[in-house]
């Protein structure tokens, strides 16, 4: 009975002991989606350009797509409610703002 009454305590204080998960762990997505929009921005009329932009921009948008689900799964488990939800807009909005710079050039 001590035994288990000790093991729980151990695995309690192991759980507290890890760091909490951070919604902002991973940038990637941002780091590709950003230079993809200053490319378009300024030299998007040139053909090579917009290639590399678009490459560029479409990786950050996948990997985005798993921030965004990472973050809604923290938002609906009501960890860290208020930075989950700014974490999902700001990658919706990246990859929107992309989308549109794409389709317009």
């Amino acid at each position: 009975m001590q035994e288990q009454a000790h093991a729980e305590e151990q695995t309690a204080a192991r759980v507290q002991e890890q760091p909490k998960e951070s919604v902002f762990s991973s940038t990637l997505s941002l780091l590709l989606i950003g230079p993809a929009l200053l490319l378009l921005r300024f030299w998007g009329e040139s053909t090579w350009a917009y290639w590399t932009a678009a490459v560029i921009g479409l990786t950050g948008a996948v990997v985005a797509v798993f921030e965004f689900v990472a973050a809604i799964r923290s938002a609906l488990r009501r960890r860290r409610t208020l930075p989950s939800v700014w974490a999902a807009a700001v990658l919706a909005a990246g990859v929107f703002a992309l989308g549109v710079r794409l389709s317009a050039s």
